[in-house]
């Protein structure tokens, strides 16, 4: 029987069904995650930051790279979440991708020292050439600490991990004491994820293996020993009609071949997309009990 990833709870009950894969409602912690696991690197083989050019899959994304402009706008509003909480100093990005986060964290000008992380060495190398930090390949459970940050970020990334609370956990190794931590992700309690339903985009299994809300991620968080100092919402982000086409004709179940082929039709326009489904956690190591 799955347990809950999250609170350790016995297995939920069917929410959805989608593209063979089950997704489980815990009851106690109300997150969701999946019954059937993928093998370890399934879900970042075969072209994941560039689906339109790998041709084989709709998970992921279209073109990351072509998309950078786009993502750095977006990441304004990122920084601006962390500078209310007077994020500075050294930060270290958790599932940094290509470093597009760490581009526009080094354009603040608020960040002294930068450092990323990611399962992908493709993408280590990419920040290492093109941001010019230090970054390392692997995941964050396994990886000893080579220092301790003043901030430590996890954007669209805690839902791609297993066991997030383990993740989390191995997190505060990487922080200084009174160390800012943020966690964004999708909200599957969000009005428009309730309304899609499976339609969701965020639905995206194996790739996404958990799914969280305020309760659960605030569950997650106090379990791997944080205490949350603020929630923020993301309402909206600016995509490429390319990367929102494929969402969308993935989401109602069009063949990979034919979505990715209609989606390289619309290649080059952006979109401003109003969504509010992805929620900000704030939050601090807990103070350890006298």
């Amino acid at each position: 029987m799955t347990t809950c990833p999250i609170c350790q709870a016995a297995e939920g009950r069917p929410r959805h069904r989608v593209r063979g894969y089950t997704i489980l409602a815990c009851p106690r912690c109300t997150g969701w995650y999946l019954r059937e696991q993928a093998a370890p690197g399934e879900a970042y083989a075969a072209g994941y930051l560039q689906r339109g050019r790998a041709g084989a899959d709709t998970r992921g994304y279209f073109d990351y790279e072509a998309d950078r402009a786009l993502r750095l706008r977006n990441f304004a509003r990122n920084l601006a979440v962390l500078e209310e909480f007077g994020a500075a100093g050294s930060l270290c990005d958790v599932g940094c991708a290509s470093g597009h986060f760490l581009a526009a964290a080094r354009a603040s000008g608020r960040y002294d020292a930068l450092a990323g992380v990611d399962v992908s060495e493709a993408a280590v190398a990419a920040v290492r050439a093109q941001v010019g930090c230090p970054a390392w390949a692997g995941s964050i459970t396994e990886l000893p600490a080579p220092r301790r940050f003043d901030v430590l970020t996890m954007w669209e990334t805690i839902e791609h991990i297993p066991r997030p609370v383990e993740a989390l956990a191995a997190a505060r190794a990487w922080l200084r004491p009174g160390g800012l931590l943020a966690v964004g992700t999708g909200d599957n309690a969000s009005p428009l994820a309730r309304l899609l339903g499976r339609r969701w985009w965020y639905l995206v299994p194996p790739d996404h293996c958990v799914y969280f809300n305020r309760a659960a991620l605030a569950t997650a968080l106090a379990r791997a020993g944080f205490r949350a100092v603020g929630w923020r919402r993301i309402a909206m982000h600016w995509v490429s009609a390319a990367d929102a086409a494929m969402k969308v004709l993935r989401s109602f179940d069009v063949a990979p071949e034919r979505a990715l082929a209609l989606a390289g039709r619309v290649r080059g326009a952006a979109l401003p997309i109003v969504h509010g489904t992805t929620l900000v956690a704030l939050a601090r190591p807990a103070e350890p009990v006298p």
